[in-house]
C-alpha cells in the first residue's frame, strides 16, 4: 500500500537536520528569544508564536469540541464559500497549509513542542477549517496589549508562517485574492469602529488579559503624553480604533528646527532603513533594502523621476506608536492619492527556512506592493519631498484627510500646507513609512543615514525631529 502524500511529508520533513530559527547574529531559541519585540511586525520571534497563537488555537479547538463555537462571522463566511468554490484559489491555500506545516515539522524538538496544539500535533495551522474558524474569532475580537510581536496584529499571527511559503506567496500576490481578503478586513475594521471593542478598556477590570488600560500596557508606554480621561468609560474612548488613533496632548510634539530650511519627521516611527543613489528602476523583490522609485509610486515615472539618484529614510510603526500623519515640512503638497496593493504579501526571494519569521526583510519591499497613501510635497529650499506611508498586514486602511487629496481628478491644483498640519492616519495596527529626497537637495541627520544602527532603539525617534537640511541655501 502506498503511503499518502502527507506521510510522505512527514517522513522526508522528520530525517532532515532540524532549523532553529537565526537572525544570522545568534540562535534564537525560547529561552534567549524574551518576550519585547516592538520593533518588528511578525513573530520573529518563536517566544512570540508560543505565547500568542497557541493559546488561540487552544481558545478555538476548545469552543468546536464543546459545540460553544459560534457560525463563521458573514465576511469571513462568504470568503470561504469564495475559496471554496474556486478550484485554484482552495488548491493554493491548502497548499499554503500544507507547506505551513512542512515547515514546523523542521524545527528544533524544543520549539515543536512550543507549538503543539491542542491534539499534540506540531503544526501551524491544523487544517483548512481551522484557518477559516481562527480568522472568523479574530475579525469578531479586539486586540491584545501584550509583550510580544503580535500586539495589535493577531491575522499576522495566524498567517506569519503561511504567507512566506510558496503557495502563500503567490497567493498574496494575486489581486483577486486580495480583493476578497479586503472585505474580511473591512469587517474587522467595522467592529473595531464599535462599542464592542472597548471590551479591553473597561475601567471596572483594568488587569483583564490583554488589557490596554494594565499597569504592564502602562509601562510599555501606551499611555505617555496622549489624550484620555481615565475616569470615563474607555477612558473617554467610543471604539478601539478611536484609541488607537489617540493624540497627543497639546504641546507633546513641537516641531523643531528652520522650517524654511529644513523638514521634519512627520510620522513618530523608529528608525529602519537608509538608502542613496536610489534607482529610478531596480529588481526590489530580490535584495533585503533595494528600492525602485518607479515602483514605490505606483508606476508613476513622472513623480519617480523627480527622485531619481536621491536618498531614502524609512521608519516603522508598531501598534503602540501614535498612527496620524503630520506635514513635515512649510510648502505645498502637489500629488497625494492611496494606491491600491497587497495585505499580507512577503518579499518572494524570502521564502521558507532560517529566520522566515522575521518578516522585517519584507518592509522596504512593502513599499512597491502594499496598500499604500502617497504625498507629493515642494519645500522652498528643500525641493520635492514624498511621503509613503505603507499599511502593513491587517493594517490595510490609509486615510487622506479631505483637504489635503490632490488626486488630479477631484482636485488637481496644489494645496498650500503648514509643518505639523495634520493630512492622514492609519488604522488598527502598525505600519511603516518613507520619506523621499531629491539627489543634492538635502542633508539628512546622522541618526537617519544610519537608521540600521536605531532599529532596536527602545523609543521611535519623536515626530517633529528635524530629518532634513537644505544644502548651500
Amino acid at each position: 500500500m502506498k503511503k499518502s502524500t502527507t506521510a510522505k511529508r512527514s517522513a522526508a520533513a522528520s530525517r532532515r537536520k532540524p532549523r532553529i530559527e537565526s537572525t544570522g547574529k545568534s540562535l534564537l531559541t525560547l529561552g534567549n528569544a524574551g518576550p519585547i519585540q516592538m520593533g518588528f511586525w511578525v513573530p520573529n520571534r518563536v517566544w512570540a508564536t508560543s505565547k500568542y497563537l497557541v493559546p488561540l488555537r487552544n481558545h478555538v479547538a476548545a469552543k468546536k469540541k464543546s459545540g460553544a463555537l459560534a457560525a463563521l462571522e458573514p465576511a469571513v463566511a462568504e470568503f470561504k464559500q469564495w475559496v471554496s468554490s474556486r478550484g485554484v484559489y482552495r488548491m493554493w491555500v491548502e497548499s499554503m497549509i500544507d507547506e505551513a506545516n512542512d515547515f514546523v515539522r523542521t524545527l528544533d524538538a524544543r520549539t515543536k513542542k512550543s507549538i503543539k496544539d491542542s491534539d499534540g500535533d506540531a503544526v501551524w495551522i491544523k487544517d483548512y477549517d481551522s484557518l477559516f474558524e481562527i480568522l472568523s474569532e479574530i475579525v469578531a475580537t479586539s486586540p491584545s496589549f501584550n509583550h510580544t510581536a503580535q500586539v495589535g496584529t493577531p491575522m499576522n499571527g495566524l498567517l506569519a508562517v503561511s504567507m512566506a511559503t510558496r503557495s502563500g506567496v503567490a497567493l498574496f500576490h494575486d489581486g483577486l485574492f486580495n480583493l476578497q481578503i479586503k472585505k474580511v478586513l473591512d469587517a474587522l475594521n467595522a467592529f473595531l469602529k464599535s462599542r464592542a471593542s472597548l471590551d479591553k478598556l473597561d475601567i471596572a477590570n483594568p488587569e483583564k488579559p490583554g488589557s490596554w488600560i494594565s499597569e504592564a500596557a502602562c509601562a510599555a508606554g501606551v499611555w505617555d503624553q496622549m489624550e484620555h480621561d481615565p475616569a470615563k468609560p474607555g477612558y473617554g474612548f467610543d471604539s478601539w480604533n478611536a484609541f488607537f488613533l489617540r493624540k497627543f496632548v497639546a504641546g507633546a510634539r513641537p516641531f523643531h528646527g528652520d522650517p524654511r530650511r529644513q523638514v521634519n519627521i512627520g510620522c513618530e516611527t523608529t528608525p529602519w532603513a537608509y538608502e542613496k543613489n536610489v534607482a529610478l528602476k531596480t529588481d526590489f523583490w530580490v535584495k533585503d533594502v533595494n528600492y525602485s522609485l518607479v515602483d514605490l509610486f505606483g508606476g508613476r515615472e513622472d513623480i519617480a523621476k523627480l527622485f531619481e539618484g536621491g536618498q531614502i529614510y524609512q521608519g516603522f510603526l508598531s501598534a503602540t506608536h501614535y498612527h496620524r500623519w503630520q506635514a513635515p515640512l512649510d510648502g505645498s503638497v502637489e500629488r497625494s492619492w492611496v494606491q491600491p496593493g497587497t495585505y499580507f504579501a512577503e518579499r518572494p526571494a524570502q521564502r521558507e527556512g532560517v529566520g522566515t519569521w522575521e518578516g522585517t526583510e519584507s518592509q522596504p519591499y512593502l513599499g512597491h506592493v502594499a496598500a499604500r497613501a502617497i504625498f507629493l510635497f515642494k519645500h522652498e529650499t528643500c525641493g520635492y519631498v514624498a511621503l509613503i506611508c505603507m499599511g502593513m498586514v491587517e493594517v490595510s486602511t490609509c486615510v487622506i484627510e479631505p483637504e489635503y487629496l490632490v488626486d488630479g481628478v477631484v482636485q488637481s491644483a496644489p494645496v498650500k500646507i503648514a509643518r505639523g498640519a495634520e493630512i492622514g492616519h492609519f488604522e488598527f495596527g502598525g505600519s511603516t513609512h518613507i520619506l523621499v529626497f531629491q539627489k543634492d537637495r538635502v542633508r539628512l541627520e546622522e541618526w537617519a543615514v544610519k537608521a540600521a544602527k536605531h532599529q532596536h532603539d527602545a523609543k521611535p525617534t519623536p515626530m517633529g525631529s528635524v530629518i532634513a537640511t537644505a544644502i548651500g541655501r
